[in-house]
């Protein structure tokens, strides 16, 4: 009896994990509609009252576990018991599992860009990606614009569908949303720049071992599909290249396989709280901060022709990784039942 009831169980969740991928794949959730938008509302507005400059390095990595713990803890406990409560858990597994993946459904908006870029129309591809990305896209080129939405399109997968699938599979959807909150404190805070370089050094640490497996399974799927070029790709020898931006092994990968260049320097624009204002004829100027990080020079600079060829390639990433992660299950399933 207790056999049955745990295949029960675990079909049960084959189907809701199945249901909610078909479901962001076709009807993903629009970004503004996702409920982790007022969470990184929250995560900005704390990390402008308790990140401070000024104060030593270990006082601002302090602050950092402290909002961190603060803004993840009571959120995924709530969640647990809210879970364990239920009169229909798998209605809410389903619901959280839909909005974890699509919150990486860029595929779409990777194809308006293209459109976009290939009209030349570079302030509405600005526009398209602006919500997509921590850096700022107002200055961004054409070129800017290829490089940071391919290097969406190669990273969007490793937390979207990857890490979901797998972290339902070791610890249910509480531990999908604790580590989409986590993925989020990162976003909000970014490890490369200068202002949460201590502040967000933890989570930034953290969140490189969380998704050490996820980013590793995803660059096999990228991999795989380009021979023996991508497999040796995979690793990236260089540490120091490398540097606080845990997507920069994805990023080389990517690279490699297109054979262009990508990474590079990124812009911000400075908070209003630390913000210094230019004016020019009575007017303020939005004033930028350029951070630098590193170029994979793996070929040419990309143009919006390699922008197809990474959506393709991060399809059929995606369409290997998911088939094997939810055939081999059921088919473990069904042998357990002849």
């Amino acid at each position: 009896m207790n056999n049955l009831l745990l295949q029960n169980e675990f079909i049960q969740g084959c189907l809701v994990l199945i249901a909610s991928i078909a479901a962001a794949q076709l009807a993903p959730l629009p970004k503004h509609w996702l409920p982790w938008l007022w969470f990184r509302l929250l995560a900005n507005q704390l990390a402008a009252k308790v990140n401070h400059l000024n104060r030593s390095v270990s006082q601002q990595m302090t602050a950092g576990i402290l909002a961190t713990l603060l803004l993840v803890i009571p959120i995924t406990t709530i969640t647990a018991f809210f879970l364990e409560l239920a009169a229909y858990g798998w209605f809410f597994d389903f619901l959280i599992l839909y909005c974890s993946i699509s919150d990486y459904q860029f595929t779409h908006q990777a194809k308006r860009i293209q459109a976009a870029l290939e009209k030349g129309n570079n302030a509405s591809a600005k526009v398209i990606l602006a919500p997509w990305v921590s850096q700022s896209t107002q200055r961004l080129s054409s070129v800017g614009l290829c490089k940071t939405t391919i290097e969406k399109t190669l990273i969007a997968p490793v937390y979207g569908s990857v890490a979901t699938v797998l972290f339902f599979a070791l610890g249910g959807s509480t531990m999908v949303i604790a580590a989409h909150l986590l993925k989020q404190l990162e976003q909000c805070w970014p490890t490369y720049h200068p202002n949460f370089v201590n502040f967000s050094s933890f989570i930034g640490q953290f969140n490189r071992l969380l998704f050490f497996i996820p980013r590793l399974l995803w660059q096999f799927s990228l991999a795989i599909q380009f021979g023996q070029l991508g497999v040796k790709s995979i690793v990236v020898t260089d540490k120091v290249t490398q540097g606080l931006n845990n997507d920069f092994s994805v990023i080389h990968l990517g690279a490699n396989l297109l054979k262009t260049e990508l990474g590079g320097p990124q812009q911000f624009i400075l908070p209003s709280a630390s913000q210094k204002l230019s004016y020019t004829n009575g007017a303020a100027e939005t004033v930028f901060e350029k951070v630098a990080l590193a170029k994979v020079l793996a070929g040419p600079l990309p143009h919006y022709q390699h922008i197809h060829i990474a959506i393709k390639a991060a399809q059929n990433g995606k369409f290997f990784f998911l088939a094997l992660a939810i055939l081999l299950p059921l088919l473990w399933a069904l042998l357990q039942n002849m």
